[in-house]
């Protein structure tokens, strides 16, 4: 474009766009943080609609409801907390604080979901390991679920796309709907590893197994870590020998009435599984000391080197020259598949304890006085 002034022609260029200088460089994505990317997404639409198309990557993305108190964090770049009191939100950003008012509980839970969604709805949103606790012992007359999972169940209902996780570890005291949701909206391409840690505080906490069995999520689930010291073995032979890699923590081995038959029920289930890497059953308690010698008779005959036990057990898959191998001890029940690795132990879940420390030594960085989403 050009204009004509005293004779003389002027070039003039037109004015750069939002959107132009955005993306040139693509500065959002390369170099900008996860608390500064939430904060130019309040600026206004046409920049929010710029950052929700650039990549999000996030390492460790933990959501814990505990009651009234909520935590959205990541490992060491975003803190934001949630108080939930009868004039509304105490919100903590870091170690800066603000009241919200709102009334009814349905605001409370939206003002959640607002800033929960500004995480979950990214359209390229890559998380490696998300988890979610849920810390609330309900009442007989509480509403279930309580507001902060009730604003995570929402949330991740609403959201357009399945959510790209690698690892997805959830901490209750019981199962309920918002665990089926979450695992429901799950992108299983890249998801690789389910840590599960139910500790209910009541006898009558039942987990609902049946319920998950008929998702397609949990049929194709291929690692999973399970600490639950109320978990029956009849329960692991019923809904979770179709995994390929499982690491069970229970309490004991004492709520079957015929263990034997048990563990002899659970080698043919698992002789079905030729991709199998390793199926692990510990228990915190050690098994009746009949219960060992029985099964251990039981096995004899598959003990060719008449090895002294505890020793590995070799069982033959059918038509095949593949083998699957138990080792009994008191406290343990392991199998392993033939296609377990040697040295790598089939972990394909990495250490939430490993990661929350790392997280916590980065976080010790983070003094500076940060703004508001």
């Amino acid at each position: 474009m050009s204009i004509v002034f005293n004779n003389d022609e002027v070039e003039v260029k037109p004015e750069a766009t939002l959107a132009q200088i955005f993306n040139v460089p693509d500065f959002v994505g390369k170099y900008l943080d996860i608390d500064t990317r939430f904060c130019l997404r309040a600026t206004c639409t046409t920049i929010r609609e710029i950052i929700n198309e650039k990549p999000l990557h996030i390492d460790h993305l933990n959501y814990n409801s505990n009651g009234n108190a909520i935590l959205i964090s990541t490992n060491g770049t975003l803190k934001v907390s949630y108080q939930i009191i009868e004039e509304g939100l105490r919100v903590r950003y870091w170690d800066r604080m603000r009241l919200i008012n709102a009334i009814s509980k349905e605001e409370k839970v939206e003002i959640i979901q607002r800033d929960l969604k500004s995480i979950l709805g990214s359209e390229k949103l890559r998380i490696g390991t998300f988890e979610i606790e849920n810390n609330h012992i309900s009442g007989v007359y509480d509403e279930k679920p309580p507001i902060g999972l009730r604003a995570l169940r929402n949330t991740m209902s609403q959201v357009p796309n399945k959510l790209k996780i690698i690892n997805l570890e959830y901490w209750a005291v019981e199962l309920d709907e918002v665990f089926i949701v979450a695992l429901k909206r799950i992108d299983l391409e890249n998801f690789k590893c389910l840590k599960l840690t139910v500790a209910p505080f009541f006898n009558n906490c039942t987990p609902i197994w049946k319920d998950l069995y008929d998702l397609e999520e949990w049929k194709r689930l291929k690692s999973l870590k399970v600490y639950n010291w109320q978990l029956d073995v009849l329960d692991i032979l019923r809904f979770f020998t179709h995994v390929e890699n499982a690491h069970f923590e229970i309490n004991s081995f004492y709520n079957t009435s015929d263990f034997t038959s048990f563990v002899m029920e659970l080698k043919d289930k698992l002789l079905q599984s030729p991709n199998l890497k390793q199926f692990k059953i510990h228990a915190n308690k050690k098994m009746l000391d009949s219960d060992f010698e029985e099964i251990n008779a039981s096995l004899q005959q598959y003990n060719t080197n008449n090895a002294p036990y505890s020793c590995w057990i070799s069982f033959p898959y059918p038509d095949s020259d593949k083998k699957l191998e138990l080792l009994v001890e008191k406290k343990m029940l392991w199998f392993k598949g033939p296609c377990n690795v040697e040295g790598e132990g089939g972990e394909e879940c990495e250490d939430v304890e490993e990661e929350k420390e790392e997280a916590a030594e980065e976080g010790e960085d983070e003094d500076e006085e940060v703004p508001w989403i």
